[in-house]
């Protein structure tokens, strides 16, 4: 058989990304921060250090507000008390995993479970805006699953600062989708905050009932589309960060799930929906090749040499930067067959037709899975063409080894190809 070969870059903006000082100099950055990533360790140690200092400045000073004490479950939260309510819009549901493609496991495959989507109406909370949010209750409880954290609720930053911005008061009903890595990122804008709001529009008449949604996004072409495409009101979309904390007389906010393995079915199909209303306006490619030539990392070095025999075989190059996020979702809904390097534009396979075949090049050694995953929910084909990085890897930080260029072997693609 031949080889067949954290979804970061941005895609669906206008601009002419390779070209001019600018994006040279931004791409220069892209390419080489990966290999400063050791630094972020340093995090931390400084970050308790200054939580520590604080903790006792607190104890110390009159007037100072303690820290809120950690709930880790508002579902169990809610469950003793009468002011807030659950509602659970769709159940865990079993996905079959796929094979591993560079991983032998006997051909064994498991199931795992996804985490139940619910809908909790939260009165009177405090709620910042910084990363994926973060909510505190009216009797001072941080609700951990929604207040995410990359180094665990125990270490969030609400516990290393002194002082926070300055709260305004929202009256009437906000909706929340403010979601963990959505800003600038494509694959967590598609994946993650779009079925969320899915999850606030059923609850919410259309959000008709909503005085305002809160969102952070990076006001991304892709994000206006989309939103637009979901039905958002424009008046209605507030963005925020972590300059922005507010004081809410009613929220609703969707449950999180960025600890699971699995993309959750309903995921898929809230997409999938989303895709079935675009009008579908021409026909596209069968066969697409997603070219990342003008993309910072994780580009394919020897594109120019491979062109003939993707051409040959019926595969049209596309370049996914120029393209409005409606013709992008299009032309997967009619693909029959997906080739493509690592990356964000990866994320829209979600709106592949089943049996799609999905055709990932990267290297072994910066192999993730989540196209994989994603892959065994919305029931696709799925293989890896394996490439080999530009340099050596050895000793380099495991995102410097994940974002590497790469260069694909002729006579694999040419295999790869004739089995199709």
């Amino acid at each position: 058989m031949a080889k067949l070969f954290s979804p970061l870059t941005v895609i669906g903006e206008s601009s002419s990304s390779g070209s001019g000082t600018l994006a040279r100099t931004r791409n220069a950055i892209r390419r080489n921060k990966w290999r400063l990533r050791p630094l972020k360790r340093l995090v931390l140690p400084l970050r308790n250090s200054k939580r520590q200092a604080i903790a006792l400045l607190r104890t110390v000073t009159p007037g100072l507000e303690a820290a809120p004490a950690i709930e880790r479950s508002t579902s169990s939260y809610i469950d003793h008390s009468s002011s807030h309510s659950a509602i659970e819009v769709f159940s865990a549901e079993k996905v079959q995993s796929l094979p591993h493609p560079l991983q032998s496991r006997n051909g064994q495959q498991v199931a795992d479970s996804s985490m139940p989507a619910q809908v909790f109406e939260l009165n009177r909370i405090d709620f910042w805006g910084r990363y994926g949010g973060c909510v505190v209750t009216a009797d001072h409880k941080l609700l951990g699953d929604l207040s995410p954290e990359v180094w665990g609720v125990e270490n969030h930053a609400i516990f290393s600062r002194l002082r926070l911005p300055a709260l305004e008061y929202l009256a009437g009903r906000t909706g929340i989708a403010v979601t963990p890595e959505a800003v600038g990122n494509y694959y967590h804008w598609v994946l993650d905050l779009l079925p969320r709001l899915s999850l606030i529009k059923k609850n919410g008449d259309d959000f008709d009932s909503f005085a305002r949604i809160l969102i952070n996004g990076s006001r991304a072409r892709y994000e206006t589309e989309s939103l637009t495409a979901l039905g958002v009101p424009p008046e209605k979309i507030l963005y925020v960060d972590e300059h922005r904390r507010f004081r809410l007389e009613s929220a609703t906010i969707p449950s999180m799930d960025q600890a699971s393995q699995i993309v959750a079915p309903w995921k898929v199909r809230a997409l999938r929906g989303l895709r079935d209303s675009l009008p579908n306006r021409r026909s596209s490619p069968r066969r697409l090749y997603i070219s990342r030539r003008n993309a910072a990392v994780r580009r394919i070095l020897n594109e120019d040499r491979l062109t003939p025999l993707l051409e040959k075989a019926g595969f049209t190059s596309v370049e996914l930067e120029s393209r409005s996020w409606a013709e992008q979702v299009q032309m997967f809904a009619g693909a029959e067959v997906v080739l493509a390097p690592h990356g964000a534009a990866l994320a829209n396979i979600v709106f592949c037709r089943p049996q799609t075949l999905i055709a990932e090049i990267n290297t072994r050694a910066g192999y993730r899975d989540f196209y994989l995953r994603l892959a065994a929910t919305a029931s696709l084909r799925y293989r890896v063409l394996e490439a080999e990085p530009r340099a050596a890897t050895n000793g380099s930080t495991i995102r410097a080894v994940e974002n590497e260029d790469m260069i694909v072997d002729e006579y694999s693609l040419d295999r790869f190809l004739g089995e199709l």
